[in-house]
């Protein structure tokens, strides 16, 4: 789907990141990337500040120095931070209005193995939600996390894009054997970091110990800190119906795809529609289904939010809802576990931390 150049000028955008593709982490960021290039693509020009690694205090520090340097000739129409902290960074000036992206874990806190939240996890979810009031405009993912912020106005629900150029339907046979995987094995891929709580890891491997005791041999794969062409392989490779617990926007994104499920955090019951997904032999209709998260249709969303911080709408609550309705038309396809043919994938996507 080509991009639809609306605007009437190129806005330029400045985007303020603590993670983005490097040949050292290919897989960090990725997301953030594509939005980025998106937007290119509808015709606006984007900047990116993307400290090197190093000491946190310092990466904040070079990225506040850099955002006041680069907009105090009012050369940004927009300065758009990804992430609480890195919106921080975004603020340190006042000649372009900013937009704030918020990725998860920043509004809804990062959970410890007890189920609480650390101190660093608290001091990031207040700072998040004061930096809500200091932007022009909030974007968030989910209307979980667009209900953390406790606003009413400015506030738009707009889920990330997805690059259909790059994921699409590709012969299973064919990238099992790029993988090395059997060709009529079951395989159940995690595709997250299993050592942070939030993915839960251990009910992937619960669901899977049940299904093993149903007589089901499947291999659990981890599909972490891989770039986006080879995750492409992963899907492939499984080619099955996409199992979800009810986490984000998860229910609304496969809820009405047939052959997906949506499941409570209970082993067993992940069991049962990962065997069913296993078994799924028709294909779904989830490609179709998640039309309306075409990048470039995405961009347009983002773009309207510029539009209206520029043009001084911002008056959240109605444009917001607009803006969202837009983005959760039909149905979806995506969510924690996840696969194709003879096997499955387990995944969340939640922001960075």
């Amino acid at each position: 789907m080509n991009a639809k150049k609306s605007t009437k000028k190129a806005y330029r955008v400045l985007m303020v990141t603590g993670i983005y593709p490097t040949e050292e982490r290919p897989h960090a960021g990725t997301f953030i990337k594509s939005q980025a290039d998106s937007l290119v693509e509808a015709g606006l020009e984007v900047e990116i500040i993307h400290p090197k690694p190093g000491p946190v205090l310092l990466r904040y520090a070079t990225a506040a120095i850099q955002v006041f340097l680069k907009t105090r000739q009012g050369d940004f129409d927009i300065v758009h931070g990804h992430y609480g902290l890195w919106v921080l960074a975004g603020c340190m000036q006042w000649t372009t209005p900013i937009v704030a992206s918020f990725l998860g874990d920043d509004l809804l806190g990062t959970p410890t193995g007890n189920g609480g939240f650390s101190k660093k996890s608290k001091l990031v979810i207040h700072i998040s939600r004061w930096l809500c009031r200091r932007a022009k405009a909030v974007i968030v993912k989910s209307e979980e996390m667009r209900q953390a912020t406790f606003m009413e106005k400015n506030i738009f629900v707009i889920p990330n894009g997805v690059d259909f150029a790059l994921f699409r339907p590709g012969p299973r046979s064919d990238a099992r054997t790029a993988l090395g995987w059997k060709q009529d094995a079951f395989y159940v891929l995690f595709g997250n970091d299993p050592q942070i709580p939030r993915k839960n890891f251990a009910l992937a491997q619960a669901a899977i110990k049940c299904l093993r005791a149903r007589g089901i041999s499947a291999e659990l794969v981890v599909a972490n800190g891989l770039p986006q062409t080879q995750v492409v392989q992963y899907i492939n490779a499984c080619n099955v119906p996409v199992v979800a617990t009810d986490v984000g926007d998860v229910s609304e994104v496969i809820g009405h795809t047939k052959g997906c499920n949506v499941c409570p955090f209970e082993p067993e019951a992940l069991a049962t529609a990962l065997e069913e997904a296993i078994r799924h032999t028709e294909p779904t209709t989830g490609r179709n289904d998640i039309r309306h998260l075409d990048r470039s249709v995405v961009a347009q969303q983002v773009i309207e939010v510029y539009e209206s911080v520029l043009q001084g709408v911002g008056q959240g609550g109605s444009r917001g809802e607009e803006v969202y309705a837009k983005s959760v038309q039909g149905t979806h396809a995506g969510g924690e576990f996840a696969g194709t043919g003879r096997s499955s994938r387990l995944g969340r996507g939640d922001g960075p931390a």
